[in-house]
């Protein structure tokens, strides 16, 4: 189910209706926000075989929903490489399948996800077709960053910023799925329908393993601290730790955001209310020029996370700046 995003929707749908679909799509989100979905749900929509589309029961919708459609083909990564990017040869077989015969849809789709992904050389090779596809060919790139892609490929998209979920729509969506503590994951998910589902399976407690895991590391010694980046970055490939540094971050930036309402005195619900002391140790060291440099070092390990540093690096460097700017309110989780 696709939650949300009604005004892009109908954008989208009114341009399919019009036969004025644009060839190459942008979508651009926070991760969990629904770009894969949304990618997915249109590419049904171009395809089905019912008079209200999607209708997700004929045939075509059924294929696209579990991946097995030969006309919408998913561009990601590949994980048997260690570095998790889209290479060129991965995209010139892409471009190479686009000048086929359509084998039975109305439209074919190629997205790509994460469009940042793509090498420089693998996003040159994607210009000429992006720009001038082949007739019935529609491409979607999906992206986190989209300021990381060449300018030259965001010139030939059109781009569709997906913005967050209200928290009143993921209460009621979890609520209907008989989710307990809707209103809690919905808060945390931060208008990220994904986020909440992965919120809501379980993951609400390895959280909270997690936070305290970053924060005891962060309490103790330098040492304990770079042993705790050294335990996250491992793994043969990137793929294997690049979504645990990107945790790491969002956790950070949640609690930023929470130190900001306590210091701030906003009217608004804490995403880590149970460390509201420990907040406001971080308060008083932070308040106000800490949260900014606090929050230069996740955007700094991000986009160095993009550029393919890495991850001990990343993390080390992270670590190290929050340490500084805390200062001693590093250890009020161990009061």
């Amino acid at each position: 189910m696709l939650i949300g995003h009604q005004a892009t929707i109908q954008r989208l749908w009114g341009a399919l209706e019009r036969d004025s679909l644009h060839h190459a799509l942008l979508f651009e989100g926070a991760p969990g926000i629904g770009k894969r979905r949304l990618a997915l749900r249109l590419a049904q929509a171009a395809n089905c075989e019912a008079e209200v589309r999607p209708c997700e029961k004929c045939r075509s919708c059924g294929l696209i929903a579990t991946g097995n459609h030969p006309d919408v083909i998913m561009v990601v990564p590949d994980p048997e490489k260690a570095t998790a990017t889209i290479g060129v040869d991965q995209i010139r077989e892409v471009v190479r399948q686009s000048g086929y015969h359509r084998y039975n849809a109305k439209k074919r789709f190629i997205i790509i996800d994460p469009a940042e992904a793509m090498q420089a050389s693998a996003a040159n090779a994607l210009l000429k077709t992006l720009e001038e596809p082949p007739a019935g060919t529609g491409f979607i790139l999906l992206a986190t960053h989209a300021r990381a892609l060449l300018p030259t490929i965001l010139s030939r998209c059109q781009r569709h910023r997906l913005a967050p979920v209200t928290e009143k729509e993921l209460v009621i969506w979890l609520s209907g799925q008989g989710i307990d503590n809707a209103s809690v994951i919905a808060r945390m998910a931060e208008g990220r329908p994904g986020r909440a589902l992965e919120l809501a399976q379980g993951s609400l407690t390895e959280r909270a393993e997690f936070r305290a895991q970053a924060l005891q590391a962060m309490a103790g010694s330098l040492k304990e601290t770079f042993q705790f980046s050294e335990a996250l970055c491992k793994g043969a490939g990137r793929q294997d730790w690049v979504p645990k540094v990107e945790r790491l971050l969002e956790l950070f930036e949640d609690l930023l955001r929470d130190t900001t309402i306590l210091a701030s005195g906003l009217d608004a619900p804490l995403l880590n209310a149970d460390l509201q002391p420990v907040l406001e140790k971080w308060v008083d060291a932070l308040w106000p020029g800490g949260i900014s440099a606090c929050a230069e070092a996740i955007h700094e390990a991000r986009e160095n996370l993009q550029a393919n540093v890495g991850g001990r690096t990343v993390v080390d460097a992270l670590l190290a700046r929050i340490r500084t700017e805390l200062g001693a309110a590093r250890k009020a989780v161990l009061a």
